[in-house]
């Protein structure tokens, strides 16, 4: 029984997941670099936008096992020429790996123009 027992509880600690980083709270523009509240962040206009993501998979959290998380290979990635959105994803799995995702938006006026028009308003 002491068996099933600690290889259930084993089972569960490496199959388990959670999320670290959630890409709504994380999101800011690039230019400013002022991160979006919840409230503000145009879903609609999201689905239009291209979208490029990478991804760093590490050990304990810090420790990199492999991949890219960097903006430039997300923007590769979504093949997008001016990056308007960053944001960051999170998950552990097992607490023991996790992975961070850098997803970018790019290549849509409109977005650019409220950002410019919205920075302007707070000087």
């Amino acid at each position: 029984m002491k068996k099933i027992i600690i290889l259930f509880a084993l089972s569960s600690l490496l199959f388990s997941c959670g999320v670290s980083k959630d890409l709504a709270r994380t999101l800011r523009f690039a230019d400013t670099g002022r991160t979006l509240g919840v409230d503000e962040i145009a879903f609609k206009e999201l689905k239009t936008m291209k979208k490029g993501q990478s991804c760093t998979w590490n050990l304990l959290f810090f420790i990199p096992i492999f991949g890219d998380g960097s903006i430039i290979t997300a923007a590769e990635k979504g093949d997008i020429n001016d990056v308007q959105l960053i944001g960051e994803t999170g998950s552990w799995y097992g607490g023991i790996l996790n992975r961070t995702c850098t997803v970018v938006y790019g290549d849509n006026p409109a977005v650019s123009n409220k950002n410019k028009n919205s920075s302007t308003k707070k000087k």
